[in-house]
């Protein structure tokens, strides 16, 4: 079992919180990160900046948009993964960017420095898994025991999901609505039985993300998901706050409880 794998249980939902790396400076993402983590986080995301996100809504653009005022490095951005897994081994780091910086960098290149960096999952919304390009990346990966994890919608349908099974691994990311990522006040329609199909389906954990933001939401989901994805409410904190990095940290870490503290098992993992 993977690093990521065994961070699931199915007696309890995890919580996995994303940061976009660079907002408003790589440093400052250290200690989100501390923050989020401290606060209960089981996995946490890295966003990696791409000048076209087209899976992301408009507070993950805008942290992107801050994050590129800094020259863009994959060396950068490496190294201050590497931060954040030296202070929490035990955390499995999982990257969510686009396919263009990956390839840009070299499969085999970034591989190795992100294996070096603590990194156990990638994930690519622009990347199908039938194209030559996943399979390259998959054997990269692979041979380095990094996940490749990928995303299913309500959209996909079960001849296309029995395709992804082949090539998935760590954990499914399943997208809860149509659209791109953002807050929602309502949960879509048919999602725990659409879940629990991805979950007969797959022999892997099934995460829910997209328009989550509240813990009474983040409740009702984990009651039949394996875990719990939030990146444009955490993203928001940041966007207030991060220029009193105290204040931030203190704001990150108390969200990070509120919604920890809501999902199911909630008291297997405090104990």
């Amino acid at each position: 079992m993977s690093a990521i794998g065994s961070a699931f249980s199915k007696d309890k939902s995890i919580f996995i919180p994303y940061i976009s790396l660079g907002d408003p400076d790589y440093d400052s993402c250290v200690d989100w990160a501390s923050a989020l983590i401290e606060g209960g986080a089981g996995i946490l995301e890295l966003g990696i900046p791409f000048s076209d996100p087209v899976a992301d809504g408009p507070v993950i653009q805008q942290a992107f948009k801050r994050a590129l005022v800094h020259p863009f490095s994959m060396d950068k951005i490496l190294d201050v993964t590497a931060k954040i897994h030296a202070k929490y081994p035990h955390i499995p780091l999982v990257y969510l960017t686009y396919f263009n910086p990956i390839f840009h960098y070299g499969f085999e290149r970034f591989g190795e420095r992100a294996k070096a960096s603590g990194v156990q999952g990638l994930i690519l919304p622009d990347l199908p898994y039938d194209t030559p390009e996943t399979e390259g990346l998959t054997k990269e990966l692979n041979r380095r025991g990094i996940d490749l994890i990928h995303l299913v919608t309500p959209a996909t349908p079960a001849a296309r999901m029995k395709g992804i099974r082949d090539f998935a691994s760590g954990f499914i990311y399943y997208v809860t609505s149509y659209g791109v990522t953002g807050e929602r006040t309502t949960l879509s329609d048919g999602l725990e039985k659409r879940i629990q199909t991805a979950q007969k389906l797959f022999s892997l954990p099934v995460c829910a993300g997209f328009g989550i933001s509240t813990p009474e939401q983040a409740a009702e989901i984990s009651s039949f998901a394996d875990g719990i994805i939030i990146g444009s409410a955490v993203q928001r904190i940041i966007e207030q706050n991060g220029s009193e990095p105290e204040k931030c940290k203190v704001k990150l870490k108390e969200y990070a409880l509120s919604v920890s503290r809501s999902l199911r098992g909630f008291e297997q993992q405090a104990g």
